[in-house]
């Protein structure tokens, strides 16, 4: 008797499973289910059940609390545009976190060196600067509710800026100003107009695609021979990536089944579809002992980049990627390296040599659709942000470089390490 009472209980217990099936909301959603409750949760999930009524839970510290409602009294709470926008999730934890990276790396020199302070003032305003600037953060943000989106934004941005001032006024004392402002500007924009960590990483994308965008296009159009000033990429490359990056962010704005893995596959995708051909040329290149125009590698460069491009968006759309699974497809270019440099160094063959690089170009071709064959996802919802708890570090230089001998092409290929 007591077997079957387990076994009806069991029975029961998985059919409850199967009834209830999670609904992905985004932050629109959520700051029209908080008005359900007098009280802000910590958190809202949905549930649907098998004959479609929403379940609707409140969780807080210390309880549950639970609301029901049919397909109409839900579409019509969610078509309402919300009273304001509500962040419930609360990443100031890795804001600050994000902000005391920058205080140390960044601004504990940028600091002194933008305003023209030495010897043993410089050293004083480094050591405490951290500490000065952390603190401050700490101070003002105490009552406040920072979504995922503003905490990584703010940190991509101040990386961006970093990048952005030091290149746009050749001169380090460009380095804090510039990177402070993205890093407000960027933390400002996620918390008022809802733009999540995906959205960011696309501007983060958009803002190392542009540099590759203005050498390739102009030494498709004057050569590499004919440019003159071959230091202006700095200054014209940060004004383009400026503009890619925040227009990409903002016509992401609606991409609300984006998550941070598929921004992270759009960008391999780029980037892979920049290398193709120019990997095989170099291989020719390197079999015939003669160096193809470097027009020609811009070109055919530029055509790869943007099918892969687009191939990259396409995919998206329709199926998803999680942060760790778009990390892991990231790491596949080192695999392929390693097995290609193995195998040549273990034939020792210099027609092998030679064709090394469409060799590592197969094998992360292969390596990249299989991984993302097992990791992508149908999508069926809208995403929410999952950023994974660790940091990356990705080479946001993904140009072509050709030298003037053929030696050179293999350090072609190289650069493409990531």
């Amino acid at each position: 008797m007591k077997r079957l009472l387990l076994l009806m209980i069991l029975v029961i217990t998985v059919s409850a499973q199967e009834v209830f099936k999670k609904v992905k909301i985004d932050r629109k959603s959520e700051s029209n289910l908080v008005t359900l409750f007098e009280k802000l949760p910590q958190n809202i999930e949905v549930f649907i059940t098998s004959d479609s009524i929403y379940i609707i839970e409140a969780i807080y510290p210390d309880q549950k609390l639970i609301k029901r409602l049919t397909p109409a009294e839900y579409r019509d709470l969610l078509a309402k545009k919300p009273p304001k926008m509500i962040t419930l999730e609360n990443a100031r934890v890795p804001y600050l976190i994000g902000q005391t990276f920058h205080g140390i790396t960044l601004y504990s020199w940028g600091i002194p060196v933008t305003f023209g302070i030495e010897d043993k003032s410089a050293v004083l305003i480094g050591l405490f600067t951290p500490l000065v600037y952390t603190s401050t953060h700490f101070l003002l943000t105490r009552d406040s509710h920072i979504s995922n989106g503003a905490a990584y934004g703010s940190f991509l941005g101040g990386m961006e800026g970093a990048a952005h001032g030091g290149l746009l006024f050749k001169s380090e004392k460009g380095v804090f100003p510039v990177s402070f402002a993205e890093n407000m500007v960027d933390y400002t924009l996620g918390q008022m107009m809802n733009f999540t960590p995906a959205m960011y990483q696309r501007k983060f994308n958009h803002c190392a695609y542009s540099y590759y965008h203005y050498f390739a296009l102009k030494t498709l159009i004057v050569g590499w021979d004919e440019w003159d000033d071959k230091e202006d990429i700095k200054q014209m490359g940060t004004l383009l990536s400026l503009g890619e990056g925040y227009s990409s962010l903002f016509l992401s704005k609606n991409s609300e089944n984006l998550t941070f893995g598929d921004a992270l596959f759009e960008f391999r995708t780029g980037v892979l579809g920049a290398e193709v051909l120019p990997l095989i040329l170099a291989t020719y290149d390197l079999h015939r002992e003669e160096q193809t125009d470097e027009r020609i590698y811009a070109a055919s460069s530029l055509l790869g980049h943007g099918l892969g491009y687009v191939l990259g968006r396409k995919l998206t759309r329709d199926y998803d990627l999680s942060g760790a699974s778009g990390i892991m497809i990231w790491i596949l270019p080192y695999l392929a390296h390693g097995a290609a440099g193995g195998l040549v160094v273990l034939t020792e063959n210099e027609g092998l040599i030679k064709s090394y690089p469409v060799i590592y170009l197969s094998m992360d071709i292969a390596l990249t659709y299989l991984a993302y064959k097992a990791f992508a996802q149908k999508t069926i919802g809208i995403g929410k942000s999952d950023v994974p708890n660790f940091n990356m570090a990705i080479n946001p230089m993904c140009f072509i470089l050709k030298g003037k001998s053929t030696s050179k092409v293999p350090f072609f290929m190289m650069s493409y390490n990531f």
